[in-house]
């Protein structure tokens, strides 16, 4: 039986709590989160309250084959700190029901159904079936059109359009927002009344096939126009349903201070007039709606708790507007609930149960905006048994100014630091640091920040206070180490770690040029840093605690954002060795003399990509130059591209950068079919030879292992993989907790390295081929729709003469791709003005030689790939010894081949220009005149990855 049932109105079930789940023995020992939710659909229909519902795929058989009747289809699955959740759509004769949905939380780790939720209908009967239109294209709507259906007309009323038909069950109470007084962006302001409905027998709880009008309007026209939605009977025209697309009360704040905002040099001494135009109105979210409305929600209360009295604002609606100029106590009371709530809330966003978390808070939390009068201060004192946060106070910006801090939400996340210590060490601060709020304010604002500097801690603080000096990028050398004249258990400690955490953040995406890769890694450090200090049980007086802490998150979180755990505690431990830690002597109670990096670990092998074994940044993390190609087993170290149809040999160069001489040395090796969007295990086959050991390497030292024989199968792009291991030092393949995105996986651990080579033709057939066009694969890896966006950038010699690199298929560089959805995208090179050699050559020896495409999804920089371009004679600088014929597919064997790959026959007497080596080329490689090409290679390197 289950632990609660809760049904609606008309009987169906809204929720389960943890039901009486089947057994699961049938199902597959590692089956999918869908696969399970399947299970419980076909096991336990009647539970959830859907016996009658067909299931797409799973539940037909026997059923009989009515399209009208009540369907679900899967719609997404997604994770919530580590818990999947798969989410099932209904749909009735095609349609998708309004609002019904059913969703299945399970346990990511036994794979049990812990609870389900639920909106679907128990039952659907169409009243208006011949409404169904016989294809579902947008249509537009006018405006003449758009006002018959309302009744009344909207200020800027426009871009009306049907986008599709949906069934909804007409709720006469919900047809539109009925309250006094209701208003959006501002009091006073009403929602007009709907005309009179015309339907004969319309009465609640009806089904309908609705035409959904989406368009835009003002309520007045000195107001922004906001989003709409009108459900509409297309017979009749009655709308059914109508909705502004805002809710709940709004309030003007600062969502980011002024400083991170643009970067302005403005202080809270500045007027209203000046400070005004850096408030944003913005959701209270979770506010429970009341009238008259105060500032209360389920996570936080503005509470006059502390002298001096200053009431909190009110407002007459709950959907009116918390409205103030920014030099008032109500505008430091609505930036504190904003700010607070925020703080709870990300937390639930990020899958954590709040009330769980904190066990010892009691909530709402009360948070008094005024409490610390005059005092430029905040504080979040415990409760009475110091168990938990008791509540949040603040004080002034500026001395002699009526600002408050609270409008600073990087003070709500230093005080949040102390909050979340409460309940877990009872106690606001680590033992070793102040607390990790610092680094949160830190990580949480960079990712679209516009602070003058990026370093500055409290910049909208600072400015008022040019004395405040706090700090996220402290140097050792400057005595910010762990254990260095600077550090102590406060706030000393709290900038060296926030100087550490900062790094982290930069490191896994911090430092990435898109705002997307970014925003992953900000969720990432934070997710990382509660779900740490919530493992805690203790005060303690050592940082490698919760360095430890930090790697059993990552290691125990089965996913975040869709992404499989384990793959960064190598890249936590360093940041904390770069910032000092884990010095022989170094510990609390010692001098503090630390001023210089800390040691690696005992073993750290890895294989080079640029980085020397560390991890600070980079992009492009599908180039490393340690791995190399040979076309014979020859034990050559430069590397040449490989050959497509026959054996190829990858060569590894293994280092050790640990304290102690690396044993146990083995590689395994990879390739995959080119594209972006790459997973591991899944898309990676291992290479013919899988597997070779290496001989001890000593610390400093460096091993090559190989040849590993691989045969690639697609011209122009094949994506190569190693992974070594040693004793005390394996690699992330074994510590990962499920299929995880390439670009997670391999710059995260220095024992793996990616190289992704342009292998060639063998014939000349082959060559021109490669020359006309190029295939690259774009691949999802996701169950959700995502948005590829496509960045070519060509060498600057090239865009000077006006050569480009054009996308010539569907979609051309951005387009969506659904759920584990592939695409073939082809890239043409448009020429530009004349080329010469001796012009080529002077570029690529200054470095400006490579072609670069990056895959983006979601604006995430997933991978890309590099051409890298090149102008060279053949080795032995002679003709071919055999004819080469330019209709033969293959070139002969052994190696003829690799000679016909590397050159082309090209003219002797003088060299042309590459127009000319093209023309030739068209020619099939016949001679012209007296000229015929002797060698001749533009070589095009792919490199990419995917999320």
């Amino acid at each position: 039986m289950a632990d609660s049932v809760v049904r609606n109105e008309y009987g169906e079930v809204v929720f389960v709590q943890r039901p009486a789940t089947p057994e699961t023995q049938a199902l597959a020992p590692h089956a999918t989160a869908q696969q399970v939710a399947d299970h419980y659909l076909r096991a336990m229909p009647e539970e959830i309250g859907l016996a009658d519902a067909r299931v797409a795929g799973i539940r037909d058989a026997g059923l009989a084959a009515d399209t009208s009747a009540p369907m679900l289809e899967f719609a997404a699955e997604r994770e919530i700190a580590g818990n999947p959740v798969v989410v099932y759509r209904q749909t009735a004769m095609g349609l998708e029901v309004f609002g019904a949905t059913v969703g299945f939380q399970i346990d990511g780790r036994t794979m049990e159904l812990e609870s389900t939720q639920s909106s679907a209908h128990g039952s659907v009967e169409i009243e208006n079936p011949e409404a169904l239109e016989p294809t579902h294209d947008a249509r537009r709507v006018t405006k003449p059109a758009l006002k018959k259906h309302l009744g009344f007309e909207l200020p800027g009323m426009a871009d009306a359009r049907i986008e599709r038909q949906v069934v909804y069950r007409y709720e006469p109470d919900d047809r539109e927002e009925h309250q006094e007084g209701a208003c959006i962006g501002g009091p006073g302001v009403e929602i007009p009344e709907l005309r009179p409905t015309t339907i004969d027998g319309l009465a609640k709880g009806q089904h309908y096939i609705v035409d959904e009008i989406l368009f835009r309007a003002s309520l007045e026209s000195d107001q922004a126009p906001v989003n709409w939605r009108a459900l509409v009977e297309p017979e009749s025209g009655d709308v059914l349903y109508l909705r502004p697309l805002v809710a709940a009360a709004t309030g003007l704040v600062f969502d980011q201070d002024p400083q991170t905002q643009n970067g302005v040099a403005i202080t809270a001494a500045a007027t209203n007039a000046q400070l005004n135009p850096f408030r944003t109105s913005q959701t209270m979210a979770g506010i429970a709606s009341s009238t008259p409305q105060p500032l209360t929600g389920n996570y936080v209360r503005v509470a006059d708790t502390q002298a001096p009295v200053a009431a909190p604002p009110t407002i007459t609606t709950p959907t009116g507007q918390f409205g103030y100029d920014v030099r008032t106590d109500e505008f430091a009371a609505t930036c504190a609930y904003h700010n607070c709530d925020r703080l709870f809330r990300t937390m639930q966003d990020f899958g954590f149960n709040v009330a769980a978390y904190f066990g010892g808070t009691s909530f709402p939390v009360p948070v008094d905006h005024r409490a610390l009068g005059d005092a430029i201060n905040a504080q979040a004192p415990g409760n009475a048994t110091g168990t938990g946060l008791l509540e949040l106070r603040f004080g002034r910006m500026m001395p002699g100014q009526p600002v408050g801090i609270a409008t600073s939400n990087r003070v709500a996340w230093h005080e949040f630091g102390h909050g979340l210590l409460w309940d877990h060490v009872s106690s606001p601060n680590f033992g070793f640091a102040h607390s990790a709020g610092d680094g949160l304010a830190s990580i949480l604002n960079d990712p679209d920040s516009q602070a003058a500097d990026r370093f500055d801690t409290f910049p909208w603080v600072h400015a008022g206070l040019p004395g405040l000096d706090r700090r996220h990028d402290r140097s050792i050398a400057a005595g910010w180490a762990w254990f260095g004249p600077n550090w102590n258990a406060q706030y000393g400690g709290e900038q060296v770690l926030s100087t550490t955490l900062f790094r982290l953040y930069r490191s896994i995406g911090g430092d990435a040029a898109s705002f997307g890769t970014r925003q992953r890694a900000a969720e990432t450090a934070a997710f990382l840093i509660f779900k740490a200090i919530g493992q805690m049980t203790a005060m303690t007086q050592f940082p490698e605690v919760f360095v430890g802490q930090l790697q059993t998150a990552d290691r125990t979180t089965p996913t975040f954002k869709g992404i499989a755990g384990g793959a960064l505690h190598k890249v936590v431990r360093w940041a904390f060795e770069k910032q000092g830690l884990f010095q022989p002597g170094a510990a609390p109670g010692q001098p503090n003399t630390v001023s210089t990096e800390g040691l690696p670990p005992d073993v750290d092998v890895y294989i080079d990509d640029g980085r020397a074994g560390e991890y600070q940044y980079q992009a492009n993390h599908w180039s490393c130059q340690d791995m190399w190609v040979r076309r014979s087993p020859d034990g050559g170290t430069t590397h040449e591209q490989p050959i497509v149809g026959v054996t190829n040999y990858m060569y590894v160069r293994v280092k050790n950068r640990g304290t102690q001489t690396a044993d146990g040395v083995r590689v395994d090796a990879y390739h995959a079919l080119p594209g972006s969007g790459l997973t591991f295990p899944g898309d990676w086959t291992p290479m013919t030879t899988p597997t070779l050991t290496g001989p001890s390497i000593a610390t400093g030292g460096s091993a090559i292992v190989g040849p590993f024989t691989f045969v690639p199968t697609q011209v122009g792009h094949e994506c190569l993989l190693a992974i070594a291991h040693a004793t005390g030092d394996p690699g992330n393949d074994t510590t990962i907790t499920g299929p995880i995105p390439e670009h997670r996986l391999v710059p995260f651990d220095n024992n793996i390295g990616q190289r992704n080579v342009s292998p060639v033709y063998p014939s000349l057939r082959g060559i021109l081929k490669q020359l006309r066009e190029h295939v690259i694969w774009i691949r999802n890896p996701f169950r959700r729709v995502v948005t590829v966006r496509l960045e070519i950038e060509l060498p600057r010699f090239l865009r000077e003469l006006g050569w480009d690199l054009d996308v010539r298929s569907d979609g051309g560089a951005k387009f969506e791709l659904g759920p584990r959805e592939r695409r073939e995208v082809v890239l043409a090179v448009e020429p530009g003005e004349r080329l010469v050699p001796g012009h080529v050559k002077r570029a690529i020896a200054k470095g400006d030689d490579e072609i670069v495409v990056r895959t983006y999804v979601d604006d995430d920089l997933v991978g890309g790939m590099t051409y890298r371009l090149s102008f060279e004679a053949d080795r032995d600088g002679r003709p071919h010894r055999k004819p080469y014929d330019s209709d033969d597919e293959s070139a002969g064997d052994g190696a003829d081949v690799a000679s016909a790959v590397r050159a082309v026959d090209a003219a002797t007497a003088a060299r042309p220009t590459i127009e000319e080596i093209l023309d030739l080329l068209r020619e099939d490689g016949r001679t012209v005149g007296n000229r015929r090409i002797r060698t001749v290679r533009m070589e095009f390197d792919l490199e990419q990855d995917e999320d």
